[in-house]
């Protein structure tokens, strides 16, 4: 029974000792996880329809969708993403699916990164994401073809910060 009470007093006090990531003034120890800025990206049409349902007209599947960087050579680095479905958080509802993006690089020079999206047989749109260190780095500002992106400022943007691209 002390072996069990000394185990567990150990762990506690290791627990407790150890900096956690986005605490203030934390940084990375050996038990945080390692995160990086993400984008949650919603795509609607003009009429507000969520163009990542198959329940509308003219919706985009996975398949029909690329995420893609260029390198200093042109070459096209496929990125890998996700399609989240709706959401809740309490008795608040997010009606739409979204595009989940983590493989986000940090330049430090230019806190920026460029990514392209490309649906079905469109043009590819460029995507400018400005980022910012807050706790952790994360998407202050999106930009679509050098155009600005409208961000969500419901409830949901305590939790996630989610852009909508209207196409």
């Amino acid at each position: 029974m002390k072996k069990f009470l000394v185990v567990c007093a150990v762990l506690f006090i290791v627990n407790m000792g150890c900096k956690k990531m986005n605490a203030d003034g934390g940084g990375l120890c050996g038990c945080s996880p390692i995160e990086g800025p993400e984008l949650d990206l919603v795509i609607r049409n003009a009429a507000g329809d969520d163009l990542l349902s198959d329940k509308t007209s003219g919706a985009y599947t996975k398949d029909n969708i690329q995420v893609y960087r260029k390198d200093e050579n042109g070459k096209i680095i496929p990125i890998i993403f996700a399609v989240r479905p709706q959401f809740s958080y309490g008795d608040e509802k997010f009606k739409y699916n979204f595009l989940y993006i983590s493989a986000i690089r940090y330049n430090q020079d230019t806190q920026t990164d460029v990514i392209y999206l490309k649906l079905a047989d469109h043009q590819p749109v460029e995507l400018t994401l400005k980022l910012k260190l807050q706790g952790r780095f994360s998407v202050q500002q999106l930009l679509a073809d050098q155009k600005e992106v409208e961000k969500d400022n419901g409830t949901v943007a305590k939790f996630s910060a989610i852009y909508y691209l209207n196409r």
